[in-house]
């Protein structure tokens, strides 16, 4: 009860921050958009699992003006990341719809170390697969999301003539796996969406920027790795069965161009 309530805070407090903070649209900054490209490894160290795909990026920042939560400034900041994933592990699947989408609620700041901006955060971040089907060796998939509520802690450094160099550190609060085994059939086919809780985890993103004129020109490298979760265990057809999720760790290199909006 105790993790729940704590998850149900932390997804308030993310929800209840960014619908405040369009309710100010009318004093808000001008927004970022940008779009890109993502080479995404998944990997599942323990069973030999992988998931390895090109995938397409969408996403945006926007720094209301005149809105502060307990006097902090506050970043909006969200991505969307998506496209298809080849898979390998119990034979091989290519083309498995895969998408990523990430919100993080950051606080700048440029007063607490001089040179650099300081923001800490709070972040939730979601992952779809979709790997039902039959693989090269007979094996059926199904479908998974993966739901992390995450702290983070940013930092950024100007040099030279419009570069800046940036890294981020995320620590797992909390997180869930979710597994649709009944897409399997048999005796999978007698339980719902099975859900297993994940407590260990940590991230960390780091990159260079360019801006031109209204441009902004990134490269990032992103991982994450996530500890085994607890387990789920039911009994069908005499049988039992234990589910967890495995240890994994996940690797994304991304480019993207980004464009501030005129008034």
């Amino acid at each position: 009860m105790h993790q729940k309530n704590i998850t149900a805070r932390l997804k308030n407090f993310v929800l209840s921050t960014f619908l405040c903070t369009c309710a100010w649209s009318a004093h808000a900054d001008i927004p970022t958009l940008g779009i890109g490209i993502s080479q995404y490894a998944y990997r599942e160290p323990s069973l030999g699992v992988m998931q390895d795909g090109w995938l397409g990026i969408a996403q945006a920042k926007w720094t209301p003006d005149n809105f502060r939560f307990k006097n902090w400034p506050l970043t909006l900041l969200g991505q969307a990341t998506f496209g298809y994933a080849d898979y390998t592990g119990s034979g091989t699947m290519a083309n498995q719809p895969t998408s990523i989408y990430q919100l993080q609620v950051e606080s700048p700041h440029t007063e607490w170390v001089k040179g650099y901006q300081i923001s800490p955060g709070l972040g939730y971040r979601y992952l779809y697969n979709d790997a039902r089907g039959i693989t090269s060796t007979n094996y059926s998939g199904y479908r998974r999301t993966s739901e992390y509520l995450f702290a983070s802690l940013g930092v950024e450094r100007p040099f030279g003539e419009n570069w800046r160099a940036t890294a981020t550190g995320y620590y797992l609060l909390t997180g869930r796996q979710t597994s649709n085994l009944f897409d399997v059939g048999g005796n999978y086919a007698t339980q719902g969406p099975i859900q297993n809780t994940q407590r260990h985890g940590f991230g960390w993103k780091a990159g260079i920027c360019k801006t031109y004129q209204a441009l902004d020109f990134c490269s990032n490298f992103e991982y994450w790795q996530i500890g085994a979760s607890d387990t789920y265990s039911f009994v069908s057809s005499g049988s039992r069965y234990t589910i967890y999720e495995p240890a994994n760790h996940t690797k994304s290199f991304q480019f993207t161009v980004n464009y501030k909006l005129h008034e």
